[in-house]
């Protein structure tokens, strides 16, 4: 025997552990065993602690031959596994089976190695006896049946093996759900469909495969049949709790936070102090703005003891919004994990706002001290902060220092941009913006935002377009530089180009600056009535939005009455 040194070895094999070394007192022969006996398990057991697995493998299987046990037989097989031997595996599990025939874990190492031999037949009829030997643990059973198919080398042998058990067991809705599952991760969705209808069908008040139905419309871009389905299961279920996170989920996605609102109530009224929903109910009503419930939602959620930094956070959210910042820096101070630094964030913020921006500035160097990977956005975060208290030139500062420390770091340079374009700095922003260029010629936001400042704030109107149309070649659909193509083809007068590419953009995204630029562009055509349907649309959604409201002020004075447009006179409450 070698003298190789003792080292511990691991694998898996169908989500088993196998974990050396063994034990010697588990595998040990009964009282009464030979000589022989005894010496095999020992040898066996000292070739697996000196990971001399084939070895290992030979003693474990002449133990188990001599003693007939199972147990000492699966450590045959499990040793011939870990030293790569399909044929070794294949002589121990075959004893395996004879010692124990209803031995499932024998039968799932013996369908695996089936499959690894390209005899499905074999594989097929050890999957059929792990069904069959299940008992009550079938959904259990068949759970290890779709991981050892997941093996075989191809999806057509996949999908053979499962439609194969599905003809053993017609009525099982679990083969069929089974079935859905395997052809789903293949990409046969409609087999996938029809396999999960038929297991509902089976099934009727079975929630894994209604709950897969709709995931899978869902994967498919298929949202109206995955909602009008779920609709549906949620009928017919009412109090069905995974049913109703599912419908209450889709709604968030679709923005519709009111009702989603109202099925995660309903959940809340069965489950009390389930976190998760209280966690939800609190986001929503943020969403919505009514604070009183948002914060009695969190509150609870707090108390459960679960989920309490996110609770804390957004308590301070919550009252940050109710303009209460004492209260709001008490919740921040208590977050950790995840939400701490922008926790802390907010508290600077706070302090920043009561006038002690020593105090602000101190937390912010602080946080970059304890997390430099988050520097360059901290220094950022600082710069803003400073901005919004109107402090322009220490946040120009705080903009030079970080650069001395990150020179030519393309999101400070392009954060100090945007600051110097809202200050009139254009000589700044455009040396700032034409750096990141240099370095990166293929920047779609810095191309997009220097074209834009020289369409806007400049009558370099063709030198924008040139940067402009860099950025919408590489980036066509993006809402920012579809509105900066539409802005520049309106200064140099091409309203029709103009006018698509405004309404493209608003179509992708609704942003009060490029409603003001479409009735711009809708105005100059004498389209006047329908500009002010774009604004008055606009300051529905945007009623505090600074640019929109002076476009808007702008043209009131000039604006005229026509038979087109009588009928939108500027509603009374409208500054």
């Amino acid at each position: 025997m070698s003298s190789m040194p003792l080292k511990p070895i691991s694998a898996s094999l169908l989500g088993l552990a196998l974990v050396w070394p063994f034990s010697a007192l588990a595998a040990a022969p009964a009282a009464g065993a030979d000589a022989e006996q005894v010496f095999a398990v020992l040898a066996a057991e000292v070739a697996a602690q000196r990971g001399e697995l084939a070895l290992a493998h030979h003693y474990y299987l002449e133990a188990a031959t001599l003693t007939r046990s199972p147990r000492l037989a699966e450590l045959a097989v499990r040793s011939a596994i870990s030293a790569d031997s399909d044929a070794a595996a294949w002589r121990a599990v075959r004893l395996w089976l004879t010692l124990a025939p209803e031995a499932v874990s024998a039968h799932q190492v013996a369908a695996f190695l089936s499959i690894r031999a390209g005899d499905m037949g074999a594989a097929l009829n050890h999957l059929r006896r792990i069904i069959e030997l299940a008992g009550d643990a079938v959904a259990d059973a068949y759970a290890q049946v779709v991981s050892i198919v997941a093996r075989a080398p191809d999806v057509e042998t996949r999908l053979a093996l499962m439609r194969s058990l599905v003809d053993v067991f017609p009525e099982s809705a679990e083969a069929r759900q089974s079935l859905a599952m395997v052809a789903a991760s293949a990409g046969r969705f409609e087999l996938a469909d029809a396999a999960a209808r038929r297991a509902l069908a089976l099934r009727p008040d079975w929630n894994k495969p209604r709950l897969f139905l709709v995931r899978l419309l869902l994967s498919e871009d298929r949202r109206e049949e995955a909602r009008t389905l779920l609709e549906g299961f949620v009928a017919n279920s009412p109090d069905d709790a995974a049913l109703r996170m599912l419908y209450g989920q889709l709604l968030v996605d679709d923005q519709e936070y009111g009702t989603a609102r109202e099925v995660f109530a309903r959940l809340l009224a069965n489950q009390p102090k389930q976190p998760d929903v209280l966690f939800a109910l609190g986001i929503l009503s943020l969403q919505l703005d009514d604070l009183d419930s948002a914060r009695g939602y969190l509150e609870r959620l707090y108390g459960t003891g679960q989920r309490r930094d996110e609770a804390a956070f957004y308590l301070g959210q919550t009252e940050e919004r109710a303009g209460r910042d004492p209260q709001a820096a008490i919740w921040y101070a208590r977050v950790g994990d995840a939400n701490e630094t922008d926790a802390q964030v907010r508290i600077a913020l706070i302090e920043a706002r009561g006038g002690d921006l020593e105090r602000a500035r101190e937390i912010l160097q602080r946080l970059r001290d304890r997390t430099p990977e988050d520097a360059i956005a901290l220094y950022m975060v600082e710069a803003e902060i400073l901005a919004e208290v109107d402090r322009p030139e220490q946040a120009m500062a705080v903009y030079a220092a970080a650069l001395e420390v990150y020179p030519d770091e393309p999101n400070l340079l392009y954060a100090r941009a945007l600051y110097a374009v809202e200050r009139d700095r254009l000589e700044l922003a455009e040396r700032d913006l034409r750096r990141i260029i240099a370095a990166d010629p293929e920047h779609a936001d810095a191309l997009n935002a220097l074209g834009y400042t020289l369409a806007d704030r400049t009558e370099r109107y063709r030198e924008a377009r040139d940067y402009i149309g860099r950025a919408y070649a590489l980036k066509p659909d993006e809402p920012a530089i579809l509105d900066s193509m539409g802005w520049v083809h309106y200064r140099l007068g091409d309203y029709d180009a103009a006018l698509d590419y405004l309404e493209r953009a608003l179509a992708a995204l609704d942003d009060g600056e490029i409603a003001a630029h479409l009735g711009e562009v809708l105005w100059t055509l004498g389209r006047h009535a329908e500009a002010w349907a774009v604004w008055e649309a606009a300051l529905e959604t945007h009623p505090g939005h600074a640019y929109l409201m002076d476009v808007i002020e702008r043209h009131r004075s000039s604006r005229t009455v026509s038979d087109d447009d009588n009928q939108l006179q500027p509603r009374e409450s409208q500054p």
